[in-house]
């Protein structure tokens, strides 16, 4: 899967540059994006709701993969702040840019319109790249770790992008963590940004 990604994602790239695609898809990239998102997610809670018992499971066994969230967040912030030990942004600013968890588009809007667009330039990027390297090695840690495991590098894009790929190597109990993992981050998102800055 990961393997098609890469190279789906290099004929986009390729396409782009040689201009092949037509306009008008070009156009509605935004919406035929959103609606394959929409469809994407429909088939996940399909096949999560075909398993009738992931839920009860969840709770039963896995009560503690709830604070998985809670971990994702206090690494995140710490990561940032070591961070900032080696780049040149101020604890504060790297901050910022950390606690975007994934969510490119949000985080970099809110710290343009509150800071700089150059910090929120490096908070789009920033985002960006947490959620590419995120769809990479998401399999690896499932494999090598654990499956609650392999939800804290997505950040809030685990009930979006992320979750296909989380409940294909991490499995359907995984899926219903990391969808509550990634609304619980996507809602702190808003809020803890404009703390740092």
């Amino acid at each position: 899967m990961i393997f098609l990604m890469v190279i789906f994602t290099l004929l986009g790239i390729f396409a782009a540059q040689f201009g092949i695609l037509p306009g008008g898809v070009i156009g509605q990239s935004g919406n035929i994006t959103e609606y394959s998102l929409y469809l994407l997610l429909l088939i996940v809670g399909y096949d999560i709701g075909r398993d009738k018992d992931a839920v009860m499971r969840l709770i039963t066994k896995d009560k503690f993969a709830f604070f998985v969230p809670f971990g994702t967040v206090i690494g995140t912030l710490i990561g940032g702040y070591i961070a900032s030990l080696f780049i040149n942004l101020s604890a504060n600013d790297s901050l910022a840019v950390a606690a975007g968890f994934g969510w490119y588009s949000l985080s970099a809007v809110i710290i343009t319109k509150m800071k700089s667009a150059d910090l929120g330039s490096i908070a789009f990027l920033a985002n960006v790249f947490r959620e590419l390297l995120s769809i990479l090695l998401i399999p690896i840690i499932a494999k090598r770790v654990g499956p609650y495991v392999s939800i804290v590098p997505g950040g809030a894009t685990t009930m979006d992008t992320t979750l296909p790929i989380i409940e294909k190597y991490a499995g359907e109990s995984a899926a219903i963590v990391a969808f509550a993992h990634g609304f619980i981050l996507s809602a702190l998102v808003p809020v803890i940004v404009p703390i740092f800055l």
